[in-house]
């Protein structure tokens, strides 16, 4: 009896320390009820910002017939996008600010008989209309669709004897279109075509060299603009061929330290958890002793 009498009044003692102010829960180590310091980090907030310039550069195309001409490409994030131009511009007088995304960039050789289409993709399409001959040469009437719906037609001459490659009889059509977004004669298509032949059976023209730009689903950009966590902050127009202009991004991260929390754990939102938790310790202690010492008498 004496034994926990002795206990029953040291913890009375300990608790009546703790009430006064005496003794402090926090000074008190408890590895059940440890608080992990990461959870009282400052909910303070951090900025970081990086840029990112995306800037247009001249390009040759594959056809080996424009291998000495270039158009201008800007990459988006991985993708290939055409600022637009007009016929006979200069690479930095393409409007940065206006952009077609590259379907087509090919000099692999096409062959199409006197009817048939060849899909393009994206809802475009080429037939070779008509195939007509005279004598030694003759003229092969191409038709530009967009979903089934006529853009634009042309009759290319063709010279039957002489099939080089690099021939100037060989024909390039330009297709350009008004009102692309906005601005007049811009380039959307350039088609290279190489030779062609009539038989008594079979019309059959080849292609080796198609461009084409996405201009039905061409934007506009503005200040403002945003490309997931991108932001377009600058649009720079291009002043000559060392600079043909660029677009400036900036991305605007923001980072709370209050939620960095090792993995696995969860912030407390308790502002008692270590007196609380104490308090509630001593509490079942003392109804443990007091028990224990009720059953001894």
């Amino acid at each position: 009896m004496k034994k926990y009498t002795v206990v029953s009044l040291a913890a009375l003692t300990f608790l009546i320390a703790i009430a006064t102010g005496t003794v402090s829960a926090a000074d008190t180590v408890i590895a059940a009820d440890t608080v992990n310091a990461v959870d009282t980090v400052s909910s303070e907030d951090t900025v970081s910002s990086r840029t990112l310039i995306c800037n247009v550069v001249g390009t040759n195309y594959e056809c080996g017939s424009w291998s000495n001409e270039q158009y201008p490409v800007i990459d988006l994030f991985g993708e290939k996008y055409v600022p637009l131009f007009a016929n006979n511009d200069d690479i930095w007088n393409a409007r940065v600010d206006k952009l077609a995304e590259l379907v087509l960039d090919s000099n692999e050789t096409y062959t199409l008989e006197k009817g048939e289409k060849l899909d393009l993709g994206r809802g475009y399409a080429l037939e070779a209309r008509q195939i007509t001959d005279n004598i030694d040469s003759g003229k092969v009437w191409l038709e530009f669709t967009r979903d089934g719906q006529h853009v634009a037609d042309q009759n290319i001459s063709v010279d039957y004897q002489n099939i080089s490659v690099d021939s100037e009889n060989n024909k390039t059509w330009t297709v350009s279109l008004d009102n692309v977004q906005g601005e007049n004669d811009i380039v959307v298509m350039k088609v290279h075509v190489r030779q062609a032949f009539v038989g008594t059976e079979k019309r059959i023209v080849w292609i080796n060299g198609i461009w084409l730009i996405d201009y039905a689903n061409a934007r506009t950009l503005n200040i403002g603009d945003k490309f997931g966590e991108l932001t377009l902050e600058e649009i720079i127009c291009g002043v000559d061929e060392s600079d043909p202009g660029s677009l400036v991004f900036e991305n605007v991260s923001v980072s709370d330290f209050s939620s960095s929390v090792a993995p696995g754990k969860e912030p407390d939102k308790s502002t008692d958890k270590s007196t609380g938790s104490f308090t509630s310790w001593c509490r079942d202690l003392w109804t443990c002793i007091t028990m224990k010492s009720k059953l001894t008498f």
